[in-house]
């Protein structure tokens, strides 16, 4: 087998040079990345193709045969300190939760085979000063960043490196929604990303089928995935998801995708001013508007039964126990979050809901409504036992 390895070594500037070499072995290298090593004031690129490999064909529309690959997908981002971030997000009039600081993926065929990967510093344009907490977790340093790639060359290096038929998969729902983000921010297109599919729960549906979220290590535990690469790497973690979807039936689990999103019935946002809405001025507002009190079923779109009483959890979120008669108990759950404009915006989501889930739900409420009890206890015997203060007339 002859294994072609190109490194590409860039700073922001431009490219300061290559090399290409070959190497003969007999089998595929235990760890074929290295991940992001040798810094300095570089970033990385590695790439590796296996030349036996024959990824899927799919015809271009003009007859061309192209290659079918999945992108397993990591990245890490740096954050800005609360009152920077909305100052921020204020001037830009739109969201920015984050800044992407590394883009790492690898690149498989059709048969869950490694055949590429790719990884690169990107450079922040707004929250230019590493966290403390983000250089602690990704022993990323202030000096990487300062020689990173600005985002727009780095999406589009990365875009042409994905080639022309492709689908990422992710672990988690949130590096597509952050990179696409990043992208709006600086007026890139983000329609290239829009074929993605969440691991997490195909993976549920193809070990135990509870719907819970697990985090990636627990998914390597699961199939006897080694961590021989320190973890919080773009570059490792893309490499360890590769790992696990290899474990899995990814052709079913795609095709078992149908109208949900992962594990949900519905997923939607309500009130989102990125992309134009008003949003709501208050929770209130929120809470009382048709999508949210008169929900529909996301099957039939037949109206909702509201079956309980709503949860209130800590972080702004509700969940509510609702019923279809031809399909059964969901539970609606509502994230709320602020927008950059200081309005309110949710995202709703409806899934199916087990037995297991619905008494969870109900024990929730009952120790909800003992600590709103004790509260309401605890009130009244300090206003009884204040002194009161003499009337002088």
């Amino acid at each position: 087998m002859t294994e072609l390895c190109t490194r590409g070594f860039f700073r922001a500037g431009g490219a300061l040079g290559c090399f290409t070499h070959f190497r003969r072995c007999g089998k595929l290298p235990r760890t074929p990345f290295l991940g992001l090593t040798g810094w300095g004031e570089c970033c990385i690129i590695h790439m590796y193709v296996l030349r036996d490999l024959s990824p899927r064909k799919c015809r271009a529309s003009g007859g061309k045969e192209i290659d079918m690959y999945y992108i397993t997908l990591d990245l890490e981002w740096n954050q800005a300190y609360a009152e920077q971030s909305q100052a921020v997000q204020k001037r830009l009039g739109a969201r920015l939760r984050g800044e992407v600081i590394q883009i790492g993926a690898v690149k498989l065929d059709e048969k869950l085979r490694t055949c590429g990967s790719y990884s690169v510093i990107v450079k922040p344009r707004y929250f230019r000063k590493i966290h403390r907490h983000v250089k602690q977790l990704t022993g990323i340093t202030q000096q990487m960043i300062d020689g990173g790639v600005p985002l727009p060359e780095a999406a589009a290096r990365f875009r042409r490196w994905c080639g022309e038929d492709f689908a990422f998969l992710t672990w988690g729902p949130d590096d597509i929604p952050m990179l696409k983000d990043n992208l709006r921010v600086h007026g890139q297109p983000t329609d290239w990303l829009d074929a993605v599919y969440d691991l997490q729960p195909i993976f549920n549906e193809q070990t135990d089928g509870v719907n819970k979220q697990r985090s990636l290590e627990y998914a390597m535990e699961v199939f006897g995935v080694e961590q021989n690469l320190p973890a919080h790497d773009a570059l490792n973690d893309a490499y360890f998801t590769a790992r696990v979807a290899a474990k899995l039936d990814i052709a079913k689990g795609i095709a078992g995708y149908g109208r949900r999103t992962g594990p949900n019935l519905e997923d939607t946002e309500l009130g989102n001013a990125d992309t134009g809405e008003e949003g709501f001025a208050e929770i209130g507002d929120l809470l009382a508007s048709p999508a949210v009190a008169q929900p529909a079923c996301p099957l039939c779109r037949k109206p909702l039964s509201i079956l309980d009483r709503t949860l209130h959890s800590k972080g702004q979120k509700y969940t509510v126990l609702v019923g279809c008669e031809s399909h059964g108990k969901m539970l609606m759950n509502l994230k709320l979050h602020r927008n950059f404009n200081e309005t309110w915006r949710c995202r709703k989501t409806l899934t199916e809901a087990t037995e297991e889930q619905i008494a969870a739900y109900r024990e929730k409420l009952k120790n909800s409504e003992i600590r709103r009890k004790t509260r309401t206890r605890r009130r009244r015997k300090k206003d009884e036992s204040a002194p009161t203060t003499p009337v002088v007339s």
